[in-house]
């Protein structure tokens, strides 16, 4: 299974320069891996400590290189979620 969800990998590639709204789910310390992530690109915007993650922009690029790290279990789109309203 890809570590980049298939259809953000496909307009990473294309993209390069492009920024990015991303969920990382991490393996490890969260600490280490913010400090990890910083480094290789990402704006990190909020911790997700419920699922091991954080919420984060990066550039294209950033996505492709990180996606070899082992302790990243997956990066996928960051969109908004809506409720479905109960009548």
């Amino acid at each position: 299974m890809p570590k980049v969800e298939p259809a953000l990998a496909s307009l990473a590639s294309k993209n390069p320069k492009e920024t990015f709204r991303v969920i990382v789910r991490v393996k490890g310390d969260l600490d280490a891996r913010q400090e990890q992530l910083a480094e290789m690109g990402f704006a990190i915007a909020r911790r997700l400590r419920l699922i091991s993650g954080f919420g984060a922009t990066a550039k294209g690029a950033s996505l492709q290189e990180s996606a070899q790290q082992d302790w990243i279990v997956s990066i996928e789109p960051d969109g908004e979620m809506r409720t479905m309203g109960c009548s």
